[in-house]
């Protein structure tokens, strides 16, 4: 640990006095932690069949797994995405490398966890649900929430936005109607595809369903990468500003001072950065605001939750916004990422609830600190660790499989 940490002292030292400002951080591991140990890990396997379209390719069904781990007779909760078109997907396998921190003190099994990925070893759809269920399970024994343990200061509701991934001007316009039923029209994202007529279409349509007030963020994830001439790719995204677009992620595979370039070329479209912000460790190195005017914290990407914060702070800081995306979420995950986007001061978040795509997990909740407010907020009442409970035997009935550790 000691290595990793001189080395993240080193490659971030330009902004070092900035991120171990007194204010910011609070200590990371409180006393109760240290003798509780990991007992049991149980693993719950989803599958949600509902298709997904992207610039790169089609989901016809997508595997999340929901993970409780528990210590001293409470339960932390959290959830990755771990495949897509795998709905033989083998958990048993994925899970092996889980039984090095079972056992563990809670303080030991939260730095195994940063270690892993910090030295390159656990990928982050590994180690951010680990990591989420662990800090859980540390509030709900310290009786605190995770957000306060951490001193974060952001309490005010932050604004949701829906996700539209759809090819049919008629589909997206349904999906937008599915926003307005769910409260979630003020800020609406849709998948982009790099084909500009199709991509214009689909926009236009959404601008003139959704009104003049609603913003609408494009994500082509980097579809318009065959547009070389940085010109022209400025161009393009003018004209999608002009048949409704506010901003967009990744119009291309860019990086630094080709981002920089396109933000002081498009007028008043926002470019928003994503995946050169990843992972959050990394990304703090090579920040620069004249990037982007939001910046996407993307969850299954960032790895580690320490420096999740310590970028937010950094962004915040430059005057720009922070956009917490999403990972196709269904589960504990997206009040975990909520609680994340509000404590930071979040412009916005992506990873919201999608009953309409898979509500098994839903349907197990039986108390959650994060809701939807009548004006597309979502609000939080802090509870202990992130705030979940959940009805674990009713899971097990959902699940499509399940594994204990």
């Amino acid at each position: 640990m000691i290595n990793t940490r001189r080395k993240f002292i080193k490659q971030t030292s330009g902004i070092l006095p900035l991120l171990l400002a007194p204010s910011f951080l609070s200590p990371r591991f409180t006393p109760s932690a240290k003798n509780i140990k990991i007992e049991e890990i149980n693993l719950f396997l989803i599958n949600v069949k509902k298709e997904r379209y992207f610039s790169f390719g089609v989901w016809k069904n997508r595997q999340h797994v929901m993970i409780n781990i528990k210590g001293a007779n409470q339960t932390g909760w959290g959830e990755t995405k771990v495949s897509s078109n795998q709905p033989d997907f083998d958990l048993s396998k994925w899970s092996e490398a889980f039984q090095k921190i079972k056992g563990m003190n809670l303080i030991d099994g939260i730095e195994e966890v940063r270690n892993q990925f910090l030295q390159g070893q656990w990928k982050p759809i590994v180690t951010e649900g680990l990591l989420m269920t662990l800090y859980d399970l540390m509030g709900k024994i310290e009786n605190k929430p995770t957000i306060k343990i951490w001193g974060l200061e952001g309490q005010d509701p932050v604004p949701a936005i829906f996700c539209i991934l759809e090819k049919e001007e008629e589909m997206v316009v349904k999906q937008a109607q599915i926003a307005k039923d769910q409260n979630l029209h003020r800020y609406v994202k849709i998948k982009m595809f790099g084909d500009f007529e199709m991509d214009k279409k689909n926009v236009s349509a959404l601008r003139k369903f959704l009104g003049p007030d609603a913003f609408i963020l494009g994500d082509p994830n980097r579809g318009y990468d065959h547009v070389k001439d940085l010109n022209e790719l400025s161009q393009f995204m003018v004209a999608l500003h002009e048949a409704g677009m506010d901003g967009v992620e990744d119009p291309s595979n860019l990086k630094k001072e080709e981002l920089i370039f396109l933000q002081s070329n498009v007028g008043k479209l926002s470019i928003v950065p994503d995946h050169i912000m990843r992972p959050a460790a990394k990304s703090i190195e090579y920040f620069d605001d004249r990037m982007g005017n939001y910046f996407n914290l993307h969850p299954k990407c960032m790895g580690t939750f320490e420096e999740v914060n310590q970028l937010a702070k950094v962004i915040k800081k430059s005057g720009k916004g922070i956009m917490i995306g999403d990972s196709s979420l269904i589960g504990a995950a997206c009040t975990f990422w909520q609680q994340i986007a509000i404590g930071n001061k979040a412009s916005w978040v992506e990873a919201m609830e999608k009953p309409q795509e898979q509500d098994a997990f839903i349907n197990c909740i039986e108390e959650k600190a994060t809701q939807l407010d009548a004006q597309g907020k979502v609000t939080v009442h802090f509870k202990p660790g992130f705030g979940l409970k959940v009805n674990e035997t009713k899971l097990k009935s959902f699940a499509d499989k399940y594994l204990k550790i």
